[in-house]
């Protein structure tokens, strides 16, 4: 009887994917989820909605015809025994990727930080790596990581993140790196930050992705999205990368272009990012595309949700050597988008 109530619950879910609204328009899975967990009023002990809350709660009506029930059975097939609304999360994400295509034409504003209140960044937005990491977070990189507002604070309508000569927790630099891992996490969409990159031998400031399955599966087989990278060393030298099982490391997946002010004046740095391929923007113009002919697990584990990224490393295998003459740099972030 239990597994019967289960396999109910799954097919029931998986035809939640097919939502749509009174004008034919798909609504996000996550939308609908969000709707029905609300509607819940019997929680899993941990506060967690269980697969059966989840059905209990209703929305019976979105099931309609013989297509949505043959995927709800293929999705089935390869679902376990898991109730957590993580493991929800990405059953549903499944679903989404057979089920929902798209040209890259996102226009709904769906998620953002426009940095407008002094002081610390959102809780509700940002969490924080802490610390040096193992072997200087996988890179030899030389700062220690902190969420003091010596290295992140808002001013003036922008995130400010500093790199700082000082010596704390056994290294000679601090900054800061900030995510969205726990917070908020997407498939598909268009993703811009209005940004103002550092100045001095050695920082290493980034805005990128990863997957939200990184903690199970690990690196590169949960997917790097690098929006852009730039090097001290290298004024006005920026650069997009893809990591996964099928290059990482020193990736083929790469491809940069001057863009001398980049150290003085704001630009936007974006990636659109569709079930087909991954494109990468400065200012709006598409300078590198990915799009492997034949897609697999080694080369497009991009089908899963990812976390967003901003820091500024010092050091390290792309940050290089660091000016003796270093003491303050500064990566300021206007806005962070997302358009789906």
């Amino acid at each position: 009887m239990k597994n019967q109530t289960l396999k109910i619950a799954y097919l029931f879910l998986a035809m939640v994917a097919v939502a749509c609204t009174e004008n034919d328009e798909p609504m996000y899975v996550g939308e609908r989820i969000a709707q029905i967990v609300a509607e819940s009023e019997s929680p899993a002990k941990d506060g967690t909605p269980t697969l059966q809350n989840l059905m209990d709660a209703g929305a019976q009506e979105i099931i309609s015809t013989q297509e949505q029930y043959e995927e709800a059975i293929a999705v089935e097939n390869a679902v376990d025994s898991i109730y957590t609304l993580t493991r929800l999360q990405e059953i549903v994400d499944e679903v989404n990727n057979k089920l929902i295509s798209n040209d890259g034409t996102f226009e709904t504003l769906k998620w953002s930080d426009e940095f407008n209140s002094d002081g610390q960044p959102s809780s509700d937005n940002w969490n924080y790596d802490i610390g040096n990491g193992d072997w200087g977070w996988g890179n030899g990189e030389e700062q220690y990581y902190t969420k003091s507002s010596n290295n992140v604070t808002i001013e003036n309508g922008s995130l400010k993140i500093k790199a700082k000569k000082e010596a704390y927790g056994g290294r000679s630099y601090t900054s800061a790196r900030l995510k969205t891992q726990g917070k908020y996490s997407f498939t598909y969409g268009k993703l811009e930050v209005r940004a103002k990159l550092p100045k001095g031998g050695g920082t290493w400031p980034a805005i990128w992705m990863l997957g939200n399955n990184i903690s199970t599966v690990g690196w590169p087989a949960c997917g790097e999205i690098d929006i852009m990278e730039h090097k001290g060393n290298d004024l006005g030298y920026i650069s997009s990368a893809i990591h996964n099982n099928s290059g990482s490391g020193a990736t083929p997946f790469f491809h940069g272009l001057n863009k001398p002010d980049v150290t003085d004046e704001f630009h936007v740095y974006g990636v659109i990012w569709t079930s087909k391929k991954i494109q990468f923007t400065v200012d709006g113009n598409i300078h590198y595309t990915y799009n492997p002919a034949v897609k697999n697990d080694n080369n497009w584990p991009f089908n899963k949700r990812q976390f967003i990224i901003l820091n500024v490393a010092m050091g390290g295998t792309l940050g290089g050597n660091i000016d003796n003459g270093f003491t303050e740099g500064t990566m300021e972030i206007d806005y962070v988008r997302l358009y789906q």
